[in-house]
């Protein structure tokens, strides 16, 4: 015959200002096999723990149940209590009176009825219940994560440096998630690469980690500590033993730049004759001109003001670097520019300085006076606005350039006037937008 103990913790005024807790233990002594219920402030301290030990002694309990808080917290310490004196420990269970009715009821009526509701099914619970005995099964030492963004890479380095082999998938072709495409992280600033390169180097460099690239998790198996997982690795247009990492491969790639090339009679043919006149002035300038692409494209912008696509098209042809490469490294820089640019650049800098002194209330000044945000440009082609990282002036924080000068220790008030002056010059002769192309 079942021999029950019940023991109603008042967890302090957690439960006990809600719920009644010596009703519930009263209500408890009134239920089939229940030998004896207690209720006491602090059933997890040690005189509460003692309160039950005593009670399995002298009552021969054969299954304990404990009214308190979250079985995540405690059921642990109540389970090594009981088997302190001989009680098999899955012999308990403990019903969760704190979170499911002191926490979530403001009646104390309903909540203390709610109460003896949970004890009552514990009570029933733990008569069926039978004494389990605690197996070892053998684990394979090894560990997977998926997904090699920043905290997947830092759990795979964490776990291979505790000594256990790690196997890291990810599902795109390489590794570094989000945190790869950010400039800086908040809140320090601190540039994303810093913090996440030698994170990369590491995860290559161990002898611990196998690295599933370009590969997706397609079915798990198995139970814990013996888990069978099936990966499906994708197939690829590089062979990785032979990848050098150069990215020739990538900024060669037209698909993905996704650029209609004319064939090279139609590139001279459609190429307006002042623009490859331009183009021709600048290439007279380089001999190597495959080593000096940021140099070239550089004067391309200067002379257009931004990058058209019919001036690198030509570019490319007469200069023999591929089109895709232009682009490739346009897009890199954040001092290109693809689009028709306005005829005042506006950069306010973002920097740990600038940022400090006030450098985000300047570049929304400047969104207000122009109704342009980062990256646009006003309908007149007056201005471009531009928020970058750092323009290398911390000692002149906040900083501000126009077309390249400088204004240090810049205010909004400084900012609205120099916009109004800027505003006020005539305005020259620019590329036409529709040559955009």
């Amino acid at each position: 015959m079942a021999r029950v103990g019940v023991f109603i913790c008042w967890c302090g005024a957690n439960i006990a200002e809600t719920v009644d807790s010596g009703a519930v233990a009263r209500y408890a002594g009134t239920l089939p096999g229940v030998v004896v219920a207690r209720d006491y402030k602090y059933m997890c301290s040690d005189p509460g723990q003692r309160l039950i030990t005593d009670a399995i002694k002298e009552h021969r309990l054969s299954g304990v149940v404990v009214a308190s808080c979250s079985p995540r917290m405690h059921e642990t310490t109540f389970r090594r209590t009981v088997a302190g004196v001989g009680l098999n420990p899955y012999m308990l269970e403990m019903a969760n009176i704190r979170e499911h009715c002191s926490w979530v009821h403001h009646d104390r009526r309903e909540a203390t009825e709610k109460a003896k509701d949970l004890v009552r099914l514990m009570v029933m619970k733990v008569r069926r219940n039978v004494p389990l005995a605690e197996i070892e099964v053998p684990v394979t030492q090894r560990v997977m994560v998926i997904g090699a963004g920043i905290a997947g890479i830092q759990a795979a380095l964490d776990v291979a440096q505790a000594g256990y082999e790690v196997v890291l998938v990810e599902r795109k072709p390489s590794i570094g998630g989000h945190m790869s495409m950010l400039d800086e992280t908040f809140p320090t600033l601190d540039c994303s690469q810093c913090i996440l390169t030698p994170r990369m180097v590491e995860i290559m460099q161990s002898q611990k980690v196998k690295l599933l690239t370009y590969s997706e998790v397609e079915q798990v198996d198995g139970y814990v500590g013996n888990f069978e997982v099936k990966v499906r690795q994708k197939a690829r247009s590089v062979d990785m033993k032979k990848c050098t990492g150069c990215g020739d491969c990538w900024n060669n790639c037209l698909s993905r730049n996704r650029i209609q090339i004319p064939t090279p009679r139609s590139v001279a043919a459609q190429t307006p004759p002042d623009v490859a006149a331009k183009v021709d002035a600048i290439l007279d300038k380089y001999t190597d001109r495959a080593g000096m692409v940021i140099g070239m494209l550089q004067d391309v912008q200067e002379a257009f003001n931004y990058l058209r696509q019919d001036a690198l098209m030509y570019l490319a042809e007469k200069s023999g670097v591929p089109l895709s490469r232009l682009y490739a490294v346009a897009r890199f820089y954040h001092a290109f520019s693809l689009a028709p640019r306005g005829r005042n650049i506006i950069r306010v800098c973002l920097g740990t300085a600038c940022h400090l002194r006030g450098g985000a209330h300047i570049a929304d000044a400047i969104t207000r006076e122009l109704g342009i945000a980062h990256g646009e440009t006003t309908k007149d082609m007056q201005f471009t606005f531009e928020r970058v990282n750092c323009l290398g002036a911390c000692a002149l924080a906040p900083v501000v350039t126009v077309n390249n000068k400088y204004y240090g220790q810049m205010t909004v008030g400084k900012m609205v006037e120099l916009i109004g002056k800027l505003a006020a010059e005539p305005q020259q002769a620019s590329e036409p937008a529709a040559a955009a192309g």
